[in-house]
């Protein structure tokens, strides 16, 4: 076990139960010192969500994460590219996420007129990644204001790279304001 897993578990336990921290550590670094396991985090299916440019909320990860490990086999173990395939199959339902939770979804996202080579980027790596769906939803409804007719498109732009497929089209049609989701199945 890695000392900053056991680091992480002595100070959850401690602070729990009211007892001494380095107490628990010592009972803790006792009990794996003949014993390993590999742990992945919630964090790690974020961080590599962010590096594929997939929009996620931290619940589906914590959803997914579990799906993984129910669902992994030990010969094969999980591993970082079983974390890619996974998020690869997965979608963010847009259309089930209620509007208060828009900010829970992490990514950076940019956002452009379709047939435009000009994109608004809404949120940075690394610091600037939760809260930005609701603001670029707010900039796609006030340029296709402007343009109505013509999609307006939000990506959620990858770590590694500047190429972005859309994820969702809004248009200011006649009748008022379409958001559609482009690239769910």
């Amino acid at each position: 076990m890695n000392d900053h897993v056991i680091e992480e578990m002595a100070e959850t336990i401690a602070k729990e139960l009211h007892v001494d921290h380095n107490d628990v550590l010592h009972v803790l670094h006792r009990y794996w010192e003949d014993k390993i396991a590999p742990v992945w985090q919630v964090d790690d299916l974020l961080e590599t969500a962010l590096n594929i440019g997939k929009p996620i909320t931290k619940q589906d990860a914590v959803d997914l994460l579990k799906d993984l490990f129910e669902g992994h086999d030990a010969e094969l173990g999980i591993t970082w590219t079983t974390l890619e395939v996974a998020l690869q199959e997965y979608y963010l339902d847009w259309k089930r996420l209620p509007e208060d939770r828009y900010a829970d979804v992490q990514g950076v996202f940019k956002v452009w007129r379709k047939g435009s080579p000009i994109a608004f980027l809404v949120g940075l790596f690394p610091d600037h990644i939760h809260g930005n769906l609701p603001k670029a939803l707010a900039l796609a409804k006030s340029l296709a204001d402007q343009t109505p007719g013509t999609p307006i498109l939000i990506g959620c732009e990858m770590r590694t790279s500047e190429d972005v497929d859309p994820w969702l089209s809004v248009t200011r049609e006649v009748e008022g304001m379409q958001v559609e989701a482009e690239c769910t199945p």
